[in-house]
């Protein structure tokens, strides 16, 4: 089987789109930061088939098994103004929106900040990051996810293939990779207001609830991106 970062290389030449591809590279965030002030490109795409240093949040590593077997990228996105506080969630109801267009069957969830999930067990993560230079300023989209297999080290993680009835061909990594692409567009776009919008609030809130592991039901997210629950309210990036 042709690999996913073969096939994400095809879907970047046919689409015309700047791609920085490296087979190894410590992390492809810091690879998009170290060129940000540097693109002029209104979308430039970073992948890789390894990495040896795959940043989560904090501390927290990204690991692959190092075959190609799984997406492992930052989009790096030019931004009208500076990100605002939405950004994290914004980004992640893209990722949701995403997954659940094209694999609509499938359990999908999310658990804050930064996870994706798929029957509870995490398939991808995000970090999400801004540079600024002057009135330039780039989002970038940190996006792993297991595809065709995932480290087995962690007992809690899966892989989208695993849950397929069919082998995963070009043309459907090619159909999400391009609805990928328009959700973290209008992301971009969505992500230098101040406020989420309402659509935004319900189906971030439904996507949270969907996730089995979760410690509380979400009554809503706030516009500044707050859960809103019985006992409280949790920011965002608290969580």
């Amino acid at each position: 089987m042709i690999s996913i970062s073969e096939m994400t290389q095809n879907w970047a030449a046919q689409r015309e789109i700047a791609l920085r591809f490296q087979a190894d590279t410590g992390s492809t965030n810091d690879d998009a930061k170290a060129q940000a002030s540097r693109e002029n490109e209104k979308l430039v795409l970073y992948a890789s088939s390894h990495q040896t240093r795959g940043r989560g949040r904090g501390t927290n590593l990204w690991l692959d098994t190092g075959a190609g077997e799984s997406l492992l990228s930052t989009w790096s996105l030019e931004a009208g103004s500076a990100p605002q506080a939405i950004t994290g969630p914004r980004v992640g109801l893209a990722v949701f929106n995403a997954v659940s267009s094209v694999w609509p069957s499938l359990p999908w969830s999310l658990k804050a900040p930064n996870d994706l999930l798929l029957d509870g067990r995490k398939c991808g993560g995000l970090l999400v990051e801004t540079i600024s230079h002057g009135d330039k300023h780039r989002l970038l989209i940190g996006f792993g996810f297991n595809i065709l297999n995932h480290p087995r080290k962690f007992t809690d993680a899966t892989h989208l293939s695993s849950a397929l009835d069919q082998t995963l061909t070009e043309g459907d990594w090619f159909q999400f990779l391009d609805v990928l692409r328009s959700e973290f567009e209008a992301a971009a776009t969505d992500c230098v207001q101040a406020q989420l919008s309402p659509p935004a609030c319900k189906e971030l809130a439904q996507a949270l609830n969907a996730n089995p592991n979760r410690r509380f039901a979400v009554q809503k997210v706030s516009p500044a991106g707050d859960l809103i629950h019985d006992n409280g309210i949790i920011s965002w990036m608290e969580l």
